[in-house]
């Protein structure tokens, strides 16, 4: 099994984390799966937002056996 994580991150010149993107797939012999999420955090003066999206998708895959 292969696992790979990617994260990136935007960071204010306070030093917070506005905003962060992570991708996470996941291989096996016969199936893959990915997950992506994006958070952003922003806040100004009193007021703050904070929004987040993800997604997950995945595929199996079958050995195909010849025909005679």
């Amino acid at each position: 099994m292969i696992r790979r994580e990617i994260v990136k991150k935007i960071i204010s010149p306070d030093g917070r984390v506005i905003a962060e993107a992570r991708s996470i797939a996941i291989e096996s012999e016969n199936q893959s799966e990915t997950s992506q999420s994006v958070s952003v955090s922003v806040s100004s003066g009193s007021s703050s937002s904070y929004s987040t999206s993800s997604s997950r998708s995945s595929s199996q895959s079958h050995a195909s056996s010849p025909s005679n």
